[in-house]
């Protein structure tokens, strides 16, 4: 399967907006926050905001690249997500494999990170296998809860 990321279309975001995942895995549903919605809706704009799909210009999955500072320092990060369909079938580490190769391509980058929720075990796992190595960790609130990330990094 080849992989190309590109900009978003308001189709794609509706797409997205329908997004809803089995198990533990709900807690990624694109359709429970009102936040995540408008988030979604207004990142048609945005530069470093793409949709990622196949050599058929079938849909992927998303991410995008942000910036986040740090200490007084600007670090960019990544945030994936991959078609609910297409999980759990081996498939990640192609995607992430894509979005970083042509995100490097498209923003120069020499340093990357990303947050994954710490119950995510195969998805640190595919970002280990490109290389992430944990940085730290923090706790974020989403919908009334408390959950515990872990913070990833790579240099380039």
């Amino acid at each position: 399967m080849e992989l190309t990321i590109r900009r978003r279309t308001p189709e794609d975001i509706n797409e997205f907006i329908m997004w809803t995942y089995d198990g533990i895995y709900s807690f990624y549903d694109n359709d429970t926050q009102l936040e995540k919605i408008q988030g979604l809706k207004e990142s048609v704009h945005l530069e470093r905001a793409f949709s990622v799909v196949d050599e058929n210009e079938y849909l992927v999955g998303n991410c995008e690249f942000y910036d986040v500072e740090e200490d007084g320092e600007n670090i960019l990060v990544l945030g994936v997500q991959m078609k609910p369909s297409l999980t759990g079938k081996g498939l990640g580490q192609a995607f992430v494999q894509a979005i970083i190769e042509q995100g490097r391509e498209r923003l120069k980058f020499t340093h990357l990170e990303l947050a994954v929720a710490d119950f995510n075990e195969r998805a640190i796992r595919t970002y280990e296998k490109e290389g992430f190595r944990k940085r730290g960790s923090f706790e974020n609130e989403i919908r009334g809860e408390n959950y515990p990330f872990t913070i990833m990094e790579k240099n380039f």
